[in-house]
């Protein structure tokens, strides 16, 4: 790749996280009595699970998600091309963020790959929440990263929306080709990286 600056969105991008929400976010709907007419998930990755409650569902609803999926989410796997990518970039130079809206469990789930990031930030920071750049300009400030030299990667248009929003290039992962050609670089797995 040409970038020396990775940020990573963390659910659905470096870990492979989608099934376990999804099977949670099932789970309660069925709790709360909620049907939703269409692809769940092709609308979770089109707008997000925080829309998805103020949208369809009751105010309680995100925290009986959380319960449910931080109950059933247990030693979630980075895809397996991960460790190498992460690696590949640290050895030639480059430096590694991670920007999730997940809580601190990102910490514990990253485990032993927690070495390839300079910073990882979760919504405990209390950023604004993708699109919004605000998160991705505090690290271009603290790091003096060059927007030209850093990218953003994620799996929805919202990961490529805030990196647009804050000046740099995007990678989108789109397993399932929800997406059309909306970043600098789309992916359909991480075998393709190169």
């Amino acid at each position: 790749m040409m970038w020396k600056n990775y940020i990573w969105d963390f659910d659905g991008t470096l870990f492979n996280t989608y099934p376990v929400m999804l099977e949670a976010l099932d789970e309660a709907m069925k709790q709360s009595s909620i049907e939703f007419p269409g692809d769940l998930e092709a609308y979770i990755k089109r707008f997000s699970i925080q829309k998805f409650a103020h949208e369809f569902a009751h105010q309680d609803f995100l925290d009986l998600y959380h319960k449910i999926e931080a109950e059933r989410q247990k030693n979630p796997q980075a895809y397996a091309e991960i460790p190498k990518i992460l690696s590949e970039i640290v050895e030639n130079g480059g430096q590694n963020f991670v920007l999730s809206h997940r809580d601190n469990s990102t910490f514990e789930y990253l485990g032993d790959l927690k070495k390839y990031f300079t910073e990882v930030i979760t919504s405990k920071q209390n950023f604004e929440r993708k699109p919004s750049p605000e998160a991705l300009e505090y690290l271009l400030n603290k790091y003096k990263l060059a927007p030209e030299e850093t990218v953003m990667v994620g799996d929805r248009p919202l990961d490529v929306e805030a990196g647009r929003n804050a000046g740099i290039a995007t990678v989108l992962l789109d397993e399932k080709e929800y997406f059309g050609d909306i970043a600098d670089k789309k992916i359909k797995n991480w075998s393709e990286w190169r």
